[in-house]
């Protein structure tokens, strides 16, 4: 069988199986514990994190798949936005479904910032702003330099 040929990639940032696996993995692997955690409490959540999962891996392995006509960073940004659009429905489910169920089963008594639902949410948002910013920048750095000119 032939395998595909990546497309490379400025600099340094170029396809890596191990890296791009142990990526998605990290992105997804919440969801999975998630729903282990909960398949005995709610098991309606559990069942939507797995589909979550499901999806969020699926996408990756497409872009993967995909790697010969992608250059590694816009996928890896792909990656990141897709784990972190898919990780919304997760936690609104978690929230809609079984609004009192604790996410944390032991730990010591005080009230701490994560037990804020809206922290999670924020998290999710300023990370896809931030992964935004970068591509755009990525993008117009680019373009700027296929146009000849030096980048700022």
């Amino acid at each position: 069988m032939e395998t595909k040929k990546a497309l490379p990639g400025p600099g340094h940032f170029q396809w890596h199986t191990g890296a791009w696996f142990g990526v998605q993995l990290c992105l997804t692997g919440w969801m999975l514990v998630g729903a282990v955690a909960f398949v005995r409490r709610a098991p309606e959540v559990a069942g939507i994190w797995l589909v979550c999962l499901a999806v969020a891996n699926a996408i990756g392995s497409w872009i993967w798949w995909r790697r010969d006509r992608v250059r590694p960073y816009p996928a890896l940004q792909a990656l990141l936005l897709t784990c972190l659009v898919i990780g919304m429905p997760a936690l609104v489910a978690l929230y809609t479904l079984r609004p009192g169920l604790d996410v944390t089963f032991i730990r010591p008594t005080g009230i701490y910032l994560w037990d804020q639902h809206w922290i999670r949410f924020l998290v999710l948002i300023v990370i896809m702003t931030t992964s935004s910013y970068f591509m755009e920048r990525s993008a117009r750095k680019e373009k700027s330099r296929a146009e000849g000119r030096p980048s700022s």
